[in-house]
């Protein structure tokens, strides 16, 4: 029997989160509070939108030209199971490589989904230790390549890159923002963003 996933916001293709072109998925619900988080509205465990996970399967597949799936939040940890059985239901239809950004240390994470990613963003999210560099909010988090697949893709002088989509009401900031990202994220945000 299929499961769902709580799920925030996804888009169909970025090129900021990882090497090459992916799909980036935010799941809902995280129990850190991290100062300066940018993702509070994806905190509550009772945000976002319930998907059955065939659907964001199939969704996921349709895509055509992406190298693989990164997934951030929320905290992805607290549906570990479930994304197990989206990724492995992905990877039975295509190979594709996995990245993962966790609130957590590596030496708290235990499990199964452990053995489906390529590469852990890990830690917490420190205002004090943010270093503008890229893939990465701060420098106590670490890029940890579980899997050889992205070991020799991370340029780690590479500057941050963001990207923005706008459609309606929503809007979505993908990438670790700059500080120049941000102040415009804040505009968005506050409305006062006049689109040209």
């Amino acid at each position: 029997m299929s499961g769902c996933l709580r799920i925030a916001f996804y888009v169909r293709e970025t090129e900021v989160l990882g090497p090459h072109k992916r799909f980036a998925l935010w799941v809902q619900g995280c129990e850190k509070n991290c100062a300066g988080c940018i993702a509070q509205s994806m905190k509550d465990p009772g945000g976002g939108e319930t998907v059955e996970i065939p659907r964001l399967t199939d969704i996921i597949l349709s895509v055509e030209g992406i190298e693989g799936i990164t997934v951030s939040g929320g905290e992805p940890f607290l549906q570990a199971r479930e994304l197990c059985e989206l990724i492995r239901a992905v990877r039975a239809e295509r190979d594709f490589g996995v990245i993962v950004y966790t609130g957590y240390a590596l030496s708290e994470l235990s499990g199964v989904l452990l053995n489906e990613i390529d590469t852990l963003i890990d830690g917490e999210y420190r205002e004090t230790l943010d270093d503008d560099k890229g893939y990465r909010g701060s420098s106590n988090q670490n890029i940890i390549h579980l899997t050889d697949r992205y070991k020799d893709c991370y340029d780690y002088g590479l500057g941050r890159k963001t990207e923005f989509f706008i459609s309606g009401d929503k809007r979505m900031m993908v990438g670790i923002p700059s500080e120049s990202a941000k102040k415009l994220w804040e505009k968005l945000q506050a409305d006062d963003f006049e689109q040209q």
